[in-house]
């Protein structure tokens, strides 16, 4: 089974964006600690949104391990950042394409095909 990412996108209530971030502060360290399979993990906020917009890309190398994700650590914060989001997450799950290309294994690792 290939690797899944993740995108989820994120929109805070108004005035509660900081609270967002602390938050996630919190939640990235434990992540780190309890999850070795998350491999990617990443936090982008659009500038000047407001109210404040973050996009999440997380990446697993399976689906045993994006479950473990969703049952673990993350649960333990759910009911806080649902209490500041405004409106449902959007997320998008990918898989890799197949693509037909012909590149060294250095440029294949750096780009992450």
């Amino acid at each position: 089974m290939s690797e899944i990412v993740v995108i989820a996108r994120l929109q805070a209530k108004p005035g509660r964006g900081s609270e967002m971030l602390a938050l996630f502060s919190e939640l990235v360290p434990e992540v780190l600690r309890d999850e070795p399979d998350t491999l990617r993990y990443a936090f982008y906020v659009e500038p000047d949104s407001d109210p404040l917009r973050v996009t999440v890309v997380e990446k697993y190398p399976s689906r045993t391990a994006l479950d473990a994700h969703n049952t673990g650590v993350l649960t333990k914060y759910l009911p806080r950042l649902l209490e500041l989001l405004d409106g449902a997450p959007e997320t998008v799950e990918l898989r890799p394409a197949e693509l037909a290309v012909s590149v060294s294994t250095d440029d294949a690792a750096r780009l992450g095909l």
